[in-house]
Order: C-alpha cells, then structure tokens, then sequence
C-alpha cells in the first residue's frame, strides 16, 4: 500500500491489510459505509463515529484497521480502484483477437459496469475531484486511480484516433471529458431520470450509457 508520498508505512501496512474471515463482513460493511459518508459529506465532514454506527461496528475497529479517517479514505479508494482494475485486466487478457475500437469499447462497459455497482463512488469521486489540492490526498487519489485508469484507457483512445477519420482530439481531453461525464451521469441520475426517462432503467441507464462515453471516446465516425 502506498501512502501519499508514494512511499510505504508500517501502519499503512498492517491496518490495511486484508482482515481475518471472521472479520471480512465488517470490514466491508465498513468501507461500504465509510463510501456512503465520504460521498454524502465530503472527506473534511465525514464523522468516524457515524460511519461506524453505520456499519454497526465499534469505532474502535476503524483504528484497529485502519488507524485513521485518512487511512479509510484510502482504503475506499483502494477498493473501487482494486475493483476496477481487474475487470480491465481481464479485457486485456481474455485472449480474444479484437481490434483497438473493441477493445475500447469493452473497457468502458467494464468500467461502468463496477461504476454502477457502487453508485455513489462517482458522488465521491466528484467531492474528491473539486475539493482536494495538491496535497497528500491529491496525490493519493492519483496514483491510486486516476493514473492506472489513464495508463489503461489512454493508448487505447489514441489507438482508435490514429485508425480513424475522425477529428483528432487529444486523447487525454478525451479520456478526462468521458470520466467526467460518467462521473456526473452515475452521480445525478435521478434529476436525469426526470428528463430522460431511460435512466429510472437499471439496465436500459447502463446500455445508453455506454453508448454515451463511447461516443466522447471513440466517435462513431472514427
């Protein structure tokens, strides 16, 4: 586990760690909580105590595991990034012969697929997004998520603009107006729903979804 120095600490370590079985439910009932705080009130007004009532554990476990708010913080991060990450890894590796476009395309299905299955990460990643300077925190959710998600999705757009005939557009602006979009899509989907009926959908809202953030990552034309 990193901290944000991009170094590695002793108690990082050993709180972090994966818990013993008998305590894995808590756990995530912990994060899950903790996501649900953290994305409903920012990092500054979350309160360990409510999180804790939340996941219906002691507080004191949150400094067994994790010995501070900071640490659950990234722990959240850590999880979701985790999460995402292997499902990208597996596009990688399925040893399927497909072309960049596809592979493209597949990427971005995986990323909101886990993206919907914790609806309120985007809420998060939002409070994150404006609220956090170059500080510890910054760094952190960086190299934590926004970097391996912009390893894997980068050369990938790139690839699909050099093969097209599309206008060419930096691929970072476009990888980074698409995570925005889907970010702030998952994040208000019920002021959406009341103008697009489509997103009171589960599976409809992930369908025209991926549709949408294909378009901003590899137009139809390209």
């Amino acid at each position: 586990m990193v901290d944000g120095g991009g170094g590695m600490s002793r108690k990082a370590v050993r709180t972090r760690g994966r818990p013993r079985k008998g305590s894995e439910l808590e756990a995530d009932n912990l994060l899950d909580a903790a996501l649900d705080a953290f994305a409903e009130h920012g990092f500054e007004k979350a309160n360990l105590r409510s999180i804790a009532a939340a996941a219906k554990v002691d507080v004191a476990l949150i400094s067994y595991h994790y010995g501070s708010k900071l640490e659950l913080w990234k722990a959240v991060i850590e999880s979701f990034s985790g999460e995402a990450m292997a499902l990208l890894a597996s596009v990688r590796s399925d040893g399927a012969e497909v072309s960049s476009r596809e592979r493209l395309e597949l990427t971005i299905e995986q990323l909101i697929n886990v993206g919907q299955r914790k609806p309120q990460f985007a809420r998060f990643v939002i409070n994150e997004v404006a609220g956090i300077d170059q500080s510890e925190r910054f760094e952190f959710f960086h190299n934590a998520l926004t970097k391996p998600l912009r390893e894997t999705l980068v050369p990938l757009i790139a690839a699909v603009n050099r093969s097209g005939n599309s206008r060419k557009v930096d691929p970072n602006l476009r990888f980074f107006a698409a995570l925005g979009a889907m970010s702030m899509s998952m994040a208000n989907r019920q002021f959406i729903a009341r103008f697009a009926p489509v997103a009171k959908d589960d599976k409809q809202f992930r369908k025209e979804l991926i549709a949408v953030i294909s378009a901003v990552m590899c137009p139809e034309n390209a």
